[in-house]
């Protein structure tokens, strides 16, 4: 009896669960259960609130604005009868929400327009315009354009801000709509204004407007400053450098306290000629009106420091013409050998996987999941780095299998064939040239970079497809070995300096001198020679005694020892590494001889954490220094060893980094005087310098040059600077780019 009713209760209760459970699924979920705590479906399957799913920082965002929104009563969830909110609908309604405070942002912008900003539609306005524009010493000047193509889109207008008179405005000159001047006839009439280099011109990314001045026919002259420019000298950390996005983070310093909007979230995928002019001149006109204030407190702050002013003034303002004049210079592509050329990497290609398939299997050999398959599974080759596939991972297995030689050669050729024969000649512009951008302040440490292409990755092979117009040639004069002779005039070393003092090979010194082996046995190709122009970039930059080893096939445990060698030989550039590291530890930052400054926010504390750490390690290993195996140290507690590991990296990241933006951050100031120099020079021959990658310029001379010009193109670039030790320039001139001759040769064919 007492069994039948425990299951008669037993039924009773699964009864009602299954009841409630059914009413559950029948109700609506609540506000709070869709976004935050989930629900179950009607099929009662439980579902994830919106905001527990697996979102990204920027959809999380996204999500709860939308959410807030809706609360608020700005926009409505727009769902029909018992339809539920769900993820993919509330970020459609972030477009809804940001479309419609698009409108209100822009109608608040219109509405509170300040009174000094004008619309100049008139003759009569562009006349008061330019009458006193002539009584200002400086302008903040930019233009609007139809896209970011310089050689392609046109200019739709033009802002001015006027400091003296007090006033900011848009010339309107290709809007689609409204009342508006003739652009030639604006142009005409600021000609004299803009080609006048008395007058001063500030811009925020002043490169930008000088090329559409030129796609309408006007240089620009008298570039005053550069805003842009200048903000890389005072803080090289930047997210963003564009305008608006240092307006809203710097303006509540010069008067602007307000959010101030990007281009794409005003007016997105609309062209600049679409806006309405009331909408534009505001937007226009706030961007000059920025850049005249960013320019009042970022001089400011320059003139308080000293170096980075002179070296704004004197280096990288001056430098903007050069990047100008080297980006309209262009390429020349020799079309007919890009064709030829193609065809032999494709039958190369063809051959090529012929060789994997034999070595590999029938595999797509540009498939990371299925490579690694073969790799590690199949053939069960060391797994280095997580069964990756990539060109470094690749050569560290080399020795392991016979393939990988085919493998990698195959990664160069289609790179090769896809990245630059094949794609090169479809971005020549309609002047017959390919034309990239040179960016002067792209890196942190103030070497030039540059893009579209990529010079600095431009296969050897893929510079042949670089020619000289007719009756010119291209000349490449290139420091030698810049950063080791920098690294000897800083660290003061006089063993060091002795092979540049006496003329003498350093790499074949520094072997002979660490390996303690005859000099004549590290001569040019020997295997000593060789590891240490490798070894030598390991001292300079810090390279881990890991990367060393694979770089020198040596254990961890010998390429310390390296080091140890390196520096005892050494003495006065271990003692310069030292002090580099103890600055940086206390400043937070290093600097160039020029001034430039390579900044590291917060380091001090983590110094101070490392240099604790360490402490206790050396003394329960009972050793001076940290060793290369200290996991493997049974003394060290797991628990120090983690702490370690964890402020170990980013201490010995800022180590390198110190040393190398001190060097390398030099070495890109040498050669940017030595640019200024070659430019003024190449001007007044009438020649063209073109590119410069690495440390190397490149010029269009005439193919008549003499051997005197070439010596003087080289004392260019020595006058430069003027080190402890001696610099030096190689030089070659060729008619295709990677095939020339060292002058001596050149010159000596020619007789």
């Amino acid at each position: 009896m007492e069994l039948k009713l425990k299951k008669d209760t037993d039924k009773v209760q699964r009864a009602k669960a299954a009841q409630a459970k059914k009413e559950n699924v029948q109700q609506e979920p609540s506000w709070v259960e869709i976004w935050e705590s989930g629900y179950l479906t009607k099929n009662g399957k439980p579902k994830l609130g919106i905001l527990q799913m697996n979102n990204s920082q920027t959809d999380k965002a996204r999500l709860l604005e939308v959410k807030k929104a809706i609360e608020d009563g700005i926009i409505g969830t727009g769902l029909k009868n018992n339809q539920i909110l769900t993820k993919t609908k509330a970020l459609d309604l972030y477009r809804v929400l940001m479309e419609q405070r698009k409108i209100g942002i822009l109608q608040e912008m219109v509405a509170k327009a300040p009174a000094n900003y004008r619309l100049i539609q008139t003759l009569s306005q562009l006349e008061q315009l330019v009458e006193d524009l002539e009584r200002e010493p400086f302008v903040a000047l930019d233009t609007e354009t139809t896209g970011l193509n310089v050689y392609r889109n046109e200019i739709v207008g033009i802002s001015i801000s006027l400091p003296n008179a007090d006033y900011h405005v848009y010339i309107p000159v290709a809007h689609k709509t409204g009342k508006q001047l003739d652009r030639d006839c604006v142009l005409d009439a600021l000609r004299p204004m803009l080609t006048n280099p008395d007058i001063g011109k500030v811009l925020h990314n002043a490169k930008y407007d000088i090329h559409m001045f030129i796609r309408h026919g006007v240089r620009m002259r008298g570039l005053l400053y550069d805003t842009r420019i200048a903000m890389a000298l005072l803080n090289e950390n930047e997210t963003s450098y564009a305008l608006k996005n240092l307006a809203t983070k710097y303006g509540k310093h010069f008067g602007f306290k307000e959010e101030s909007h990007t281009f794409e979230e005003l007016f997105g995928k609309t062209r600049f000629d679409e806006v309405a002019l009331d909408v534009a001149l505001v937007y226009a006109a706030k961007d000059t009106h920025l850049t005249l204030e960013l320019y009042k407190w970022q001089l400011d702050h320059l003139q308080k420091r000293e170096k980075l002013l002179q070296l704004h003034r004197d280096i990288e303002n001056p430098l903007v013409d050069v990047c100008v004049d080297m980006e309209q210079a262009g390429l020349l592509i020799d079309r007919n050998f890009a064709v030829e050329y193609g065809d032999e990497l494709r039958h190369e290609i063809v051959v090529t996987e012929g060789k994997l398939k034999d070595a590999f299997g029938d595999i797509n050999f540009n498939s990371p999941t299925q490579l690694a398959k073969v790799l590690y599974d199949q053939l069960e080759l060391p797994d280095r780095n997580k069964r990756s596939t990539d060109v470094k991972t690749l050569k560290s297995l080399q020795g392991e299998h016979e393939g990988i030689a085919h493998l990698l050669n195959y990664r160069g050729l289609t790179k090769l064939l896809g990245t630059y024969v094949d794609a090169l000649p479809e971005q020549i512009q309609s002047d017959g040239r390919l034309h990239g951008s040179f960016n002067q302040v792209q890196t942190v440490t103030g070497r030039f970079s540059s893009s579209e292409p990529n010079l600095q990755n431009l296969p050897p092979k893929a510079r042949k497809l670089v020619i000289a117009p007719e009756g010119k040639l291209i000349l490449g004069s290139d420091f030698s070995q810049i950063e080791p002779r920098i690294l000897a005039h800083l660290s003061g070393d006089p063993l060091f300096r002795e092979p540049y003092l006496r003329g003498q090979d350093l790499y074949s010194n520094l072997a002979s001198r660490v390996f303690n082996v005859p000099i004549e046995d590290c001569a040019d190709g020997s295997i000593y020679r060789k590891k240490m122009k490798i070894g030598l970039l390991a001292v300079m930059y810090g390279t881990s005694m890991f990367t060393l080893s694979q770089q020198l096939g040596i254990t961890a445990e010998e390429a310390q020892q390296f080091i140890r060698d390196f520096f005892t030989s050494y003495p006065g550039v271990h003692k310069f590494i030292a002090s580099v590291h103890e600055f940086v530890k206390t400043n937070e930052y290093v600097e160039t001889i020029d001034g430039r400054k390579r900044r590291f926010p917060g380091y001090r504390e983590h110094a101070k954490v490392y240099d604790a750490l360490a402490g206790r390690i050396c003394r329960l290993a009972n050793t001076a220094e940290v060793p290369t195996n200290f996991w493997r140290v049974k003394e060290i507690p797991r628990s120090l060893k983690e702490e370690f590991r964890k402020v170990k990296g980013p201490v010995e990241s800022v180590r390198r980094q110190s040393v190398n933006a001190i060097i390398q951050g030099t070495a890109a100031d040498i050669m940017k005087k030595a640019l200024l120099k070659l430019h003024a020079y190449c001007k007044n021959k009438g020649w063209e310098l073109f590119a410069t990658v690495h440390d190397e310029a490149l010029m269009l001379v005439d193919e008549r040059i003499t051997l005197a010009q070439v010596q003087e193109i080289e004392e260019c670039m020595l006058s430069a600077v003027n080190l402890d030790v001696p610099m030096k320039v190689d030089t070659e001139l060729m008619r295709r780019w990677g095939e020339g001759f060292k002058k001596q040769d050149w010159f000596k064919n020619a007789a």
